[in-house]
């Protein structure tokens, strides 16, 4: 057994907390999330993961404006929330501006602001901006251990890049004394789930957790995981979905989804730049998918493919803001990248 086991319990504490029954979320209008905001800076990314949506996207790469941001900061902040993640569907390090946003929202009042990133772009330079704009932990998302795994699943030649990058953060924390946290997540698949002592052996020295999920159909918009990348040892049939009950969701467009991972606005309930964030989180769009959820009559969303593990025919919430009419399933991209792969091993 690994000597950095406690970590994995300390972790499997966290997702039972956060996964526990909690019946006063479950309802119409349920408590303004105090944590769980994440605003999407950019939905532009640098690396071509094959498990993500992304690489099939189709909506409009653009950057949140600075003054929409604030806005909607300093709006959840008043209903009572005290964290935010500034990443979603994009690269957070991408951002020109980022230690502005981190900067601003501590001055505000928010307690912990936190970014994931696939580590390629955080150079020293990046990462002394953001922690001294007073970021309180990053984590790099790492999906493979090795060097030719990652190659494949992250489609980028990265890994010896991101290695240096994670040393340096670490470098930083001990050089400065600051306190910020450093974690490394593995998103598991069939190719990487029995490599978790692999990861301990890496990156156990190098953050103070290492997280890992099983990879899963991205809101529904990647129902060919389910074929070519599921864990053998992912038994479940259904996920447990708490998002539109507790998870605040900010695209940079400045709408309100139901999801983080909304990469084409299917699951959009609110404009903030015409409504507030009260009214997009108790309006009547937001309310209709929480009885759906309640009532399991997600039938013509896109989460009704996700909960159920499947591709289900799908529909945007809201047509004006989708970069979609309707669900088209294609799992080409997926499908060539792990043949090529296969025969290549």
């Amino acid at each position: 057994m690994s000597k950095f086991m406690g970590k994995q319990v300390d972790l499997q504490e966290r997702v039972r907390l956060k996964t526990a029954e909690r019946e006063e979320l479950y309802s119409l209008t349920p408590p303004f999330p105090t944590t769980n905001f994440l605003m999407e800076l950019s939905n532009a990314c640098n690396h071509a993961c094959i498990f993500c949506a992304h690489q099939k996207m189709q909506r409009k790469v653009g950057f949140m404006k600075k003054e929409l941001a604030f806005d909607i900061l300093r709006q959840a902040y008043e209903l009572g929330t005290r964290e935010v993640g500034f990443y979603a569907t994009g690269e957070p390090f991408l951002i020109k501006d980022l230690p502005d946003f981190i900067k601003k929202a501590k001055e505000i009042g928010y307690t912990y602001v936190y970014l994931t990133s696939n580590g390629s772009l955080a150079t020293p330079e990046k990462i002394r901006a953001v922690i001294d704009a007073g970021l309180d932990s990053l984590k790099f998302s790492i999906n493979a251990p090795e060097r030719e795994l990652y190659k494949f699943i992250h489609g980028r030649d990265d890994f010896d890049t991101v290695m240096q990058h994670l040393k340096y953060l670490n470098e930083y924390r001990r050089e400065t004394g600051k306190t910020y946290k450093i974690y490394v997540t593995g998103i598991l698949t069939k190719y990487t789930e029995h490599l978790k002592e692999k990861y301990y052996e890496l990156f156990g020295e190098l953050a103070d957790q290492v997280v890992f999920k099983f990879v899963y159909n991205q809101g529904g918009y990647m129902p060919e995981i389910e074929k070519y990348l599921r864990c053998e040892t992912d038994t479940a049939e259904r996920r447990k979905c708490n998002l539109p009950f507790d998870a605040i969701s900010v695209t940079w467009e400045g709408y309100l989804s139901v999801e983080n991972a909304d990469y084409e606005n299917m699951l959009i309930v609110a404009d903030l730049n015409k409504v507030s964030l009260k009214d997009g989180w108790y309006g009547e769009k937001m309310q209709d998918i929480r009885r759906r959820f309640l009532e399991d009559d997600l039938g013509g969303t896109l989460c009704d493919g996700c909960v159920h593990r499947c591709l289900r025919p799908a529909r945007p919430l809201m047509q004006e803001y989708s970069a979609i009419s309707e669900y088209d399933f294609d799992d080409t991209l997926v499908k060539e990248r792990v043949e090529k792969f296969e025969a290549q091993r």
